[in-house]
């Protein structure tokens, strides 16, 4: 019969640290362990006759969280199965993800006894499957041990099947990856990139909760009420399609260049229609072996009024070094660079160019300096609109 679990896996130090105590318990008393895989099992072992149901509620009930928190609090065991392990203290959301994962595949799965328990012992075993002697010893040991105490982010679950990676969620880059991706070193490199970009305050992953960074394409009555809707002003800057290196450098969540042009597109595509107005601040497209302005122009809805930035030449539109929008009661000033607004201005300004490089400095409203950055890294990475402004200065 296959057997299937849901668990977190350490990474990084703490997986070296924890494999490490294993290895040394295992070699100290002579223990014929498997290889060590650290980790916390979040469900199972358990079996299913609908594989197809079971990868698909476990990305949807992926995506309906963010990163979670634990800790990891010195050493446990359980007295009567004679197991040792490290005892792990969950969040509160990690606890609830936990419980709405047994509940959710408990009509079509056989899961384990403890799957059923509202009250669960989160822990990460060290040593199973003892007799009475080797327990007693183990537990005299560790207990002479300094017990590993950290704190730690739960960035990805792994759904197993017979050992093997099925499916990984990953809630930085909000999307599961196949068992090739999930084993990518380059993917998550990316992943602690974007980790990174979390403690830094200049990414946050809460903000894609039932997303997968890009919006769910219309259903054909969303696409029938936006052709009898009002017309929209939206303002976006710096898409940098084609643009490879601006996946590391602002730290974006996309696996490669394709992915990300087609999530921008399509973000696009599903907030704006043919008959919106678009003010692009500059920066579609660059990179060596980039299509033209004009070619991802073509793809783009609604009719863009496009001012130049670093990067962009057409030979099929007029391009502007900066313009003066009257939108409701207000006056803006629409530049690519913020250097570029004139000392004398004393309006609002609206502005790309800085991407989530320098939030302190560029965040997406700076009501002190009177000044908007409209970078998609800071519009969850889709055109916003101009009423939403509004109701952001008006606060």
């Amino acid at each position: 019969m296959v057997h299937y679990l849901i668990e977190f896996r350490f990474h990084g130090s703490a997986k070296y640290e924890i494999k490490k105590l294993i290895d040394e318990i295992n070699q100290n008393f002579e223990l014929n362990s498997k290889r060590a895989i650290p980790h916390v099992t979040l469900a199972g072992p358990f079996s299913t006759n609908d594989e197809t149901k079971l990868i698909r509620d476990f990305n949807w009930l992926c995506s309906n969280y963010s990163l979670m928190d634990f800790e990891v609090n010195g050493f446990n065991t359980f007295e009567e199965n004679k197991v040792i392990f490290l005892d792990i203290n969950p969040s509160r959301e990690m606890d609830e993800f936990r419980w709405n994962l047994a509940q959710t595949l408990e009509p079509y799965c056989q899961l384990n006894k403890f799957d059923y328990e509202r009250k669960y012992e989160f822990h990460t075993t060290i040593a199973i499957k003892l007799l009475d002697d080797e327990f007693k010893r183990i537990k005299k040991y560790v207990e002479r041990k300094k017990g590993l105490k950290f704190k730690y982010k739960m960035i990805r679950a792994t759904l197993v099947k017979d050992q093997f990676i099925l499916r990984e969620y990953d809630f930085l880059l909000r999307r599961p990856l196949s068992r090739e991706l999930a084993l990518d070193r380059d993917i998550y490199a990316h992943t602690l990139n974007l980790l990174s970009a979390y403690f830094e305050g200049s990414y946050n992953p809460g903000e894609y909760i039932s997303e997968r960074i890009e919006i769910p394409q219309k259903s054909l009555i969303e696409n029938i009420k936006s052709v009898f809707r009002k017309s929209k002003v939206f303002v976006t800057s710096d898409l940098h399609l084609d643009h490879a290196n601006i996946i590391k450098y602002c730290k974006r969540p996309f696996l490669d260049t394709a992915d990300m042009n087609k999530v921008l597109v399509r973000n696009w595509n599903n907030t704006v229609s043919n008959k919106d107005t678009v003010y692009f601040l500059g920066d579609l497209a660059y990179g060596r072996g980039s299509r033209t302005a004009d070619y991802w122009l073509k793809q783009l809805n609604g009719k863009v009024f496009f001012i130049k930035g670093n990067h962009d030449v057409s030979n099929e539109i007029k391009l502007y070094d900066d313009f003066i929008l009257e939108y409701a009661n207000y006056k803006f000033f629409l530049t690519h660079r913020p250097e570029n607004i004139p000392s004398g201005w004393n309006d609002w300004a609206i502005c790309g160019h800085s991407h989530n490089n320098n939030l302190h400095e560029y965040p997406f409203i700076d009501k002190e300096n009177k000044r908007i950055n409209v970078s998609v890294e800071l519009t969850k990475y889709k055109p916003v609109d101009m009423d939403f402004i509004l109701e952001q200065l008006e606060k």
